[in-house]
């Protein structure tokens, strides 16, 4: 636990993993006991948006061919730019992760101390690459095999639609900080290789471990 100041609000736990590794399943079945989530995920993709603060600087770096007829950005063309070239990747970062970081933290900072006995999830997938690990009272790293990500990932872009190839997957990875390194983070570590029932089991350990510090 980073930080006492729990017993006069409420508890922020940062949620993060690979990708495919179940970091919103987790958040789910937290939230199906009482807990608040905050989706960083859901943040981005707000900011890219036609209204978003920051559209004219994301056209001015990656080129208007990234847009919609809408005139949102359009993730999978941003994405085929991204995660195949570290330094794009890198400037997409600088653009969207201060005001990721910001509105989570705002929102998640109102909700505890709103009410002392809440437990707000922040469902971040670069919490730690961002430098944004210090803003919550506890880590949650969820991982999975290399192996597991990529099918997982196979199947879920199929069952979209996108049908991306291994390559593509393989790049998503790869563009990640290695999971060995997220775990040295960690205040708790969820092994989610198993059966959605073993994933039950460290879900329900680690609510009641939740409810004893909330006291």
């Amino acid at each position: 636990m980073r930080s006492e100041k729990h017993r006069e609000r409420g508890i922020i736990i940062g949620i993060t993993g690979g990708i495919a590794c179940g970091k919103t399943t987790v958040s789910d079945l937290l939230a199906e006991k009482g807990a608040i989530p905050i989706n960083a995920d859901e943040i981005g993709h707000e900011l890219l948006r036609a209204d978003s603060p920051v559209i004219n600087v994301l056209i001015n770096a990656f080129g208007k061919e990234i847009l919609e007829d809408t005139g949102d950005v359009s993730r999978k063309k941003l994405g085929a730019i991204v995660f195949k070239d570290k330094a794009a990747r890198e400037r997409l970062n600088s653009i969207l992760h201060p005001l990721i970081i910001q509105r989570s933290r705002a929102r998640a900072r109102q909700l505890v101390t709103e009410d002392p006995n809440c437990i707000v999830l922040l469902d971040a997938p670069l919490l730690i690459e961002a430098g944004a690990y210090d803003t919550v009272d506890l880590i949650v790293v969820v991982t999975a095999s290399s192996e597991t990500q990529l099918q997982r990932t196979l199947a879920r872009s199929i069952a979209q639609g996108r049908s991306l190839t291994e390559s593509d997957v393989q790049a998503r990875i790869d563009a990640q900080m290695p999971l060995t390194e997220k775990v040295t983070y960690a205040d708790v570590v969820i092994e989610n290789e198993g059966t959605l029932d073993a994933l039950h089991q460290q879900v329900d350990a680690l609510w009641a471990e939740l409810q004893k510090r909330c006291g």
